[in-house]
């Protein structure tokens, strides 16, 4: 039995069969709500399946790109839950799971805050071909005018980008690793851009302070 994790847009929790013939699916818009609500989802589906934490046997990750603190979330909850089952934690790109759903030529877009979008191109069988990177919604219609979008970034922008909502399930996350058109990447956040905040300056002592002043004298 597979766990797969994923918290990039929401959450997005799922149980797959290891020879891919069966998944329980719980996908749940809770953006913000990854930290509270993602351990319990995952006890829900386990008790839905009529298993325990001892019948999963890998555990499959998305590692974004996403906003900062729900991303964590679920890496942090693959990791640990891996960690204490001593079992494989495999990270795959988040954006392959929609890119593999939706098996056509188009580019997988989703929010990234800011005024941004989160893109990623893939063909025909799902494979990406392009990206994962960042910009602003027009710089993207522009790059990729004619494409078709899909994702569950479709609609925030509508004057700029449309196209098919296709939500992200965690499920396609371990359908795309089997299938070869996802490859296993560290389990660490894909942010693509530089963090909000930055470590602070080492604090002046008393001296250095009135000797950085103007006209100070030594």
């Amino acid at each position: 039995m597979i766990l797969a994790i994923d918290t990039s847009v929401a959450i997005s929790i799922a149980l797959v069969d290891d020879d891919l013939s069966q998944s329980l699916d719980i996908d749940v818009d809770e953006t913000g709500a990854q930290g509270e609500l993602t351990a319990w989802y995952i006890e829900g589906a386990l008790k839905t399946r009529g298993i325990t934490v001892d019948d999963v046997t890998e555990v499959v990750v998305g590692v974004g790109p996403g906003p900062f603190t729900g991303l964590r979330v679920g890496l942090a909850t693959a990791d640990v839950f891996g960690f204490a089952r001593k079992i494989p934690v495999i990270g795959v790109c988040s954006l392959d799971a929609i890119g593999f759903a939706a098996q056509r030529n188009c580019v997988v877009v989703t929010n990234a805050r800011r005024k941004e979008l989160y893109w990623a191109r893939y063909d025909a069988t799902g494979q990406r071909i392009e990206g994962p990177a960042v910009d602003f919604p027009a710089v993207i219609a522009e790059k990729f005018a004619g494409q078709d979008f899909v994702g569950p970034g479709v609609d925030i922008y509508p004057d700029v980008i449309s196209g098919k909502r296709l939500l992200l399930q965690a499920s396609d996350l371990v359908r795309a690793y089997r299938a070869q058109k996802a490859e296993q990447v560290p389990i660490a956040p894909l942010y693509l851009r530089a963090p909000d905040a930055v470590e602070p300056a080492p604090r002046k002592g008393t001296l250095q302070a009135v000797m950085d002043v103007p006209g100070a004298s030594s």
